[in-house]
């Protein structure tokens, strides 16, 4: 059966190519048709440019060509015999790659959504899905001081969603689009640290304690420092972005600070949480994604302020060399396949 797909060729490179999907299913997978996927900027974007090449334990010297994707919506047309999840003629939400008919991993996840959502809509719970590990990773209650550095599509919705729980939520982006679309999205105190002193900031607002908890939602190791001398005693720092590039920096303020206010700092990668209900784990991948799901069908998580690029997915090269070089034009991209 012949699929279209997207490739990184080489870095900077993106084209779509018709590949041969091998048949018959396996027994954990649907074969699913595609009409919506969402692009990772961070993680897809490191592989665009050849950054996921410099990550510490990456010892692959030319992973061209690289398949990329991960938020993929579609029609199921067939199902293997262990796939309990989903079945044909249902819309599905699996983490497959870009591509216009898949071969999903259903057992791990190809989650039944409503059909009268709008797909270019629903497809961004898929990046939700990384944002809500901040939350899960964190001890926050209605009240609790929380500082979000980076404004990309999983800091403003790691925003959103900490303000859904009650938090008092300060967001630092310097990017004037991505501070623009935050507002739309409903959160509204925001600083541009190029323009006011970050740190003065956020101590005038904490009556100069500090945050109950800092998420640092880019992936920046000078940012994870900054954001760890802005916690408060006893407080949280959560890792929510992934740190690729190599960083110099001296590294003991923010160690002794840890160290002397007693400061927890929290890996939150969602991978962290197992696929489906397990005993003495409250939360799980699949509950996270049904409720993500649920809250931007009702509007309650805002989205449609982010989604600035809708595209064939022929348009694949000005998508990625826009969300990777062109930032205060593109914030996200979606591929329509059908």
């Amino acid at each position: 059966m012949k699929t279209q797909q997207i490739l990184f060729t080489d870095r900077n490179k993106a084209e779509l190519v018709e590949r041969e999907l091998e048949l018959p299913l396996e027994p954990h997978q649907a074969l699913v048709r595609a009409e919506h996927s969402v692009v990772s900027a961070g993680t897809e974007g490191a592989g665009f440019t050849g950054l996921v090449c410099e990550m510490p334990g990456f010892n692959n010297p030319n992973p061209y060509p690289m398949s990329t994707g991960y938020g993929h919506l579609g029609e199921v047309l067939e199902i293997g015999e262990k796939v309990t999840m989903c079945k044909p003629g249902d819309r599905v939400l699996s983490f497959s790659n870009h591509a216009s008919v898949v071969k999903a991993d259903a057992v791990r996840c190809a989650l039944p959504v409503p059909k009268d959502a709008p797909g270019e809509r629903i497809v961004y719970s898929r990046m939700a899905g990384v944002s809500i590990s901040a939350v899960r990773s964190s001890t926050v209650q209605p009240g609790d001081t929380v500082l979000v550095i980076g404004l990309g599509l999983v800091g403003n919705f790691a925003a959103q969603l900490f303000q859904m729980v009650g938090a008092e939520v300060l967001a630092s982006e310097i990017s004037p689009l991505r501070i623009e679309r935050a507002r739309q999205c409903g959160i509204k105190n925001i600083i541009n640290p190029n323009e006011t002193d970050l740190k003065e900031a956020v101590l005038d607002w904490t009556g100069g304690k500090g945050v109950h908890i800092a998420v640092e939602a880019i992936g920046i190791s000078e940012l994870v420092s900054e954001a760890t001398l802005l916690t408060r005693r006893y407080g949280e720092v959560i890792l929510l972005g992934s740190p690729r590039a190599k960083a110099v920096f001296d590294a003991t303020p923010m160690l002794l600070h840890i160290h002397l206010q007693a400061i927890r700092m929290i890996g939150s990668l969602e991978w962290r949480w197992p696929s489906h209900e397990v005993d003495r784990c409250k939360h799980n991948i699949v509950e996270n994604y049904r409720q993500l799901v649920h809250w931007i069908a009702e509007e309650r998580l805002i989205v449609d302020p982010l989604r600035t690029h809708v595209a064939p997915p022929s348009d694949c090269q000005a998508i990625y060399t826009g969300l990777t070089s062109k930032k205060e034009e593109y914030l996200s991209g979606v591929f329509v396949w059908q």
